[in-house]
């Protein structure tokens, strides 16, 4: 590291840069008295576009102080996507990265909105890690920048009563399925967010002076809660400005982590790398390598665990109801496929179509209730946001059934099932079966148009892992023993990517259009 730790002063490092924590506070401090001089205070809103660095976390923090809200943008989104939160947030302040500045501007103007904008300068750092090139590394001139209104008072603010309450953030939904909502949670009372921040830590894993890796996108509900936790806990924080397998692994070598939070994409790129890059580096260090936010393929955990044994836990939730099932490897494979079950008073009911309760080992409409210390919540600027037949409950679309030890296992989402000749098709199966292959790194099963009568057919995306041969002719005899033969995609493609979010939910809509428009 490119700096010594200490057990009282622990750092913050990504890329080549490296701040210790006391200085990431005092900024976060004086950025919060800028902020409340310039009126914004509790419950108010400024969002944040920025590549993960190590400003996020202060913008975060600043809000934190003042009782601002914060909402995270998804760096991957367009003017009109952004558009829709200025105005759906009513947003008060946009801090960006230079980078973002002209789509921020270019929402600003088509939604009629008028926040200020905080341009963030990008370190040459960050913009060779990311690839950003041109002028999108030079200042526009056209706004303050980030430093200046840090720069803007000597002072940092001090406290204000309530304003880690009034501060809890605005989280909108990845948007795979729709328009993204924004998830507005209620006001949290003082043993609720104690509560929270326990049971957080603790089950990733986080410890003062510990080592944690932000590998995912901060603008991602867990990363952004885990990295903020970690820095009120004195964790020494690693930030990959962006994904590479193997500086995943470099960092845990080097830096010793204990704690990182992954998706199932991830975990297959890592696997795709060759036998003797992943023997170079030494992961007995991680003691939480986490998962979570898409169904991981059986034979990718399975290999994981191979891997990092212990040390690879699971969790299924949403930005809706926090964390609901968690499930250690040993749990895992003493139930292959699930997705843990209920802790903290979390509870998970399978339903028919007419909200019955369905029995052990029947799909069906996945019902969850949050942990006893979660706080309520609702969808930002609607009217009637949670229908349910379960007082208590919601659903965020998934299928899934329960198993007799009380153990959740995902199918799939109900707008995702595939209807052919009258058989429903789950393609969390098929897309389990295809993963198992040794030539594959990712997949992506879904529905499109029969040109007869079935109605529908299924359709299939495959990335091969490098190295492999992977072509139709091959998949086609491998499956031909694993799955029923309607279940056997009428359509393979070998691609090269897929239309995935940072969280690694694909944007299977996006799939689907392709065929659509033939």
């Amino acid at each position: 590291m490119s700096e010594a730790t200490t057990a009282s002063d622990p750092i913050i490092t990504c890329g080549a840069r490296t701040r210790r924590q006391s200085e990431t506070h005092r900024r976060a401090g004086r950025l919060a008295a800028a902020l409340a001089d310039a009126g914004v205070g509790a419950g108010q809103r400024i969002a944040i576009m920025a590549r993960n660095d190590i400003e996020f976390l202060e913008v975060s923090l600043a809000a934190a102080t003042c009782g601002a809200n914060p909402v995270p943008i998804n760096t991957r989104w367009q003017a009109p996507e952004v558009a829709h939160v200025l105005t759906d947030a009513d947003v008060r302040m946009v801090f960006a990265h230079t980078e973002f500045v002209p789509i921020i501007e270019k929402a600003a103007e088509s939604a009629n909105a008028s926040p200020v904008i905080v341009e963030i300068a990008m370190p040459e750092e960050l913009t060779r890690e990311t690839s950003v090139g041109g002028s999108s590394n030079q200042p526009t001139g056209r706004h303050a920048l980030f430093e200046e209104w840090i720069d803007a008072t000597s002072e940092p603010l001090g406290w204000v009563e309530g304003a880690i309450a009034d501060s809890m953030g605005l989280i909108y939904t990845s948007g795979t399925t729709g328009r993204p909502k924004g998830v507005l949670r209620h006001r949290m009372t003082p043993q609720q967010l104690l509560s929270i921040a326990g049971a957080t830590a603790q089950r990733m894993g986080l410890t003062p002076s510990g080592q944690m890796l932000v590998a995912g996108p901060l603008y991602h509900t867990s990363p952004n809660a885990v990295a903020l936790l970690a820095l009120r806990m004195g964790t020494n924080i690693t930030i990959m400005p962006r994904w590479n397998s193997e500086q995943f692994l470099k960092l845990v070598h080097q830096n010793r982590i204990q704690h990182a939070k992954t998706v199932p994409t991830m975990l297959s790129r890592l696997l795709s790398l060759p036998s003797g890059t992943r023997a170079r580096y030494d992961v007995t260090c991680l003691t939480h390598l986490i998962h979570s936010a898409a169904p991981c393929p059986p034979a990718v955990k399975r290999a994981a665990i191979d891997w990092f044994g212990a040390a690879l836990w699971e969790f299924y939730g949403c930005s809706e109801s926090g964390a609901i099932t968690w499930t250690s490897s040993a749990d895992w494979l003493e139930h292959p496929g699930t997705v843990g079950r209920p802790l903290d008073g979390a509870a998970v009911v399978i339903t028919d179509e007419h909200g019955t309760e369905l029995p052990p080992g029947r799909i069906g409409r996945v019902f969850i209730k949050s942990a006893d210390y979660w706080p309520d919540f609702d969808y930002l600027n609607q009217l009637a946001p949670k229908t349910t037949p379960l007082p208590g409950m919601i659903t965020v679309g998934d299928l899934g059934y329960l198993d007799t030890d009380g153990y959740l296992y995902l199918t799939g989402r109900a707008s995702e099932v595939i209807i052919a000749g009258g058989v429903n098709i789950y393609p969390a199966e098929i897309e389990a079966a295809i993963s198992a292959l040794s030539q594959v790194e990712d997949v992506a099963v879904f529905g499109i148009a029969h040109s007869g009568d079935l109605g529908e057919q299924v359709a299939a995306h495959i990335i091969a892992r490098p190295g492999t041969k992977l072509d139709e002719t091959i998949i086609r005899t491998e499956l031909a023993g694993e799955l029923a033969d309607y279940k056997v995609p009428t359509l393979i493609r070998v691609v090269d990517d897929l239309p995935r979010d940072d969280s690694g939910k694909v944007y299977k809509r996006q799939l689907r259009a392709l065929y659509e428009r033939r």
